[in-house]
């Protein structure tokens, strides 16, 4: 990426950020404007702009830049059988329980939205493909749709290379696609035909008539770029798309953001997924918001038991549910709340002093803080993340899991959580899911060394090698400018110094060069 010294004035970065909010929902805080001006200013000069009054002009003109501008601001992380657990629900309930209660050969109508370029829409066809009846007792078709024009391309042209397979069953690639060359791979053409792909904003004025009418839904991670409140929106117009009696799947991060009284969420063992419901079989507003609630106590306080053994604590300290309105946090006694400012000032004294308590690896003690506080204030984000940090380093890896998936439903931008998501999927070997989690914390905030050095440390395969030297010069870009403060951690054991990280990163990218060679 070629960058440019002077910055962009401020006025104007403000001007394209509300464009492109406006347009298509991405959302830009004060951490990622710098994001925004690297890729405005490689763009300005593939288009040989030399002034941003003329790059504003043109945006505003044509589409197509604004969407090459787009395609530098999002993250392209798709690949076969993510999230395997939705795949299995939509195969062993959802379809047999709609071909059973359909029509005479019915047909089902499966959409992917925020398709990427195309693993998903695919991964889908192939999983309603081994249900028994497929094409003979029933039918059906997957669309995907996605903004990108060039990756629909991608997605349409069904070539793929090995990196898309790293979570897929090997039995599947082999069954399923066709080898054109070394490491490169076509979609069966029975398949395909199957799939077709579309371009759609999900910020239209108005969808499509072929995107009503849907039976399954996958909207996966693909929420991140937009606030809650645009969340919410997109949300309520796919669930408007669905039948009765259709289903929404979500991401597992994504899941508990939510409440529409059209739709009601469906727990099916660690999985979750909403579903539209008749008229007169309406959950209502008021009983969503119940469930939901109980499945927040239950994933803030699942596991507890474990972790109590493990920290060799007598006894646990409550863990409350998150509230629906923050008006109603009282002490835990229940006596006459604290002044606003005062409960705050108490939190924070707390806070400091719990990570006081875990330099000195006194993790009990530091757990007993943060668990006084969050008695107090279940809004108080980097309670969870410390906490979820000091269970990392305790093994207590479902656990610290948990605490980061509340702490992105408090703040979908949440830094700290990605990290400890990232960090917790590479303690597990989960290759995929780190890539996924650190790439999540860069979006938010790329000027963090650490996840472009997790990142770097995560690209395994040969192929990956230009990537991992890519993060690994990205970090050490960061580290020369003297950022070694901007890991994204409240707490975070540095185990060298910043000349030797530095030097660390040069190391391999030195070996990275070598491989090529």
């Amino acid at each position: 990426m070629i960058m440019k010294a002077t910055m962009l004035p401020a006025l104007d970065l403000e001007k394209l950020s509300l464009l492109i909010n406006q347009r298509y929902g991405l959302e830009f805080r004060q951490q990622r404007l710098k994001l925004l001006q690297e890729a405005i200013q490689e763009r300005m000069e593939a288009c040989k702009i030399s002034t941003i009054d003329e790059y504003l002009q043109l945006v505003q003109q044509q589409e197509d830049e604004l969407l090459l501008l787009i395609n530098l601001l999002t993250i392209h992380e798709t690949y076969f059988f993510r999230e395997p657990a939705h795949l299995a629900i939509m195969s062993k309930q959802v379809i047999p329980r709609l071909v059973k209660t359909g029509k005479h050969l019915p047909f089902l109508r499966l959409l992917s939205a925020g398709c990427s370029t195309g693993e998903e829409a695919y991964s889908m066809a192939i999983t309603a493909l081994t249900i028994p009846g497929a094409g003979i007792d029933w039918d059906f078709e997957v669309i995907g749709v996605d903004v990108d024009k060039e990756a629909i391309k991608k997605a349409q042209a069904g070539l793929y290379g090995l990196y898309s397979f790293r979570s897929c069953p090997r039995d599947i690639r082999e069954n399923c696609f066709d080898r054109i060359a070394k490491e490169s791979f076509m979609i069966k053409s029975h398949i395909k035909k199957k799939v077709r792909f579309e371009s759609l904003n999900l910020f239209a004025q108005v969808y499509p008539d072929w995107t009503q009418n849907m039976d399954i839904v996958f909207y996966r991670n693909v929420a991140i770029y937009f606030s809650k409140e645009q969340q919410q929106e997109v949300f309520r117009r796919l669930s408007e798309l669905l039948k009765t009696d259709g289903c929404l799947f979500l991401s597992c991060t994504e899941t508990l953001y939510h409440n529409n009284k059209l739709l009601s969420l469906v727990k099916n063992n660690d999985a979750f997924y909403y579903q539209k419901q008749a008229a007169e079989t309406f959950i209502g507003r008021a009983a969503v918001t119940r469930e939901i609630t109980a499945i927040n106590r239950q994933c803030l306080t699942a596991d507890q038991p474990r972790q109590i053994a493990a920290l060799q604590l007598k006894k646990p300290s409550p863990k409350p549910a998150l509230p629906t309105d923050r008006s109603n946090l009282t002490t835990s006694k229940r006596q006459s709340p604290l002044p606003l400012a005062a409960k705050s000032a108490r939190c924070q004294q707390r806070f400091t002093a719990a990570l006081e308590l875990m330099k000195l690896k006194k993790y009990p003690e530091a757990i007993s803080r943060l668990d006084e506080i969050l008695a107090v204030d279940s809004f108080f984000i980097k309670a969870y993340t410390l906490k979820a940090n000091i269970l990392l380093n305790l093994q207590c890896v479902d656990t610290a899991t948990e605490l980061c998936q509340t702490a992105l439903m408090l703040d979908t931008f949440c830094l700290e959580a990605y990290l400890l998501l990232g960090m917790a999927a590479k303690l597990t070997g989960q290759q995929a899911e780190a890539i996924k989690r650190f790439k999540e914390a860069v979006y938010v905030y790329p000027e963090c060394w650490l996840a472009h050095f997790f990142l770097a440390e995560m690209y395994q395969l040969p192929e990956e090698t230009p990537y991992a030297k890519r993060e690994y010069e990205l970090a050490m870009k960061i580290l020369k400018q003297g950022n070694f403060e901007k890991h994204g951690l409240s707490f975070f054991l540095v185990p060298f110094q910043l000349d030797n990280f530095i030097q660390l990163c040069q190391h391999n990218i030195a070996k990275l060069q070598a491989y090529d060679h």
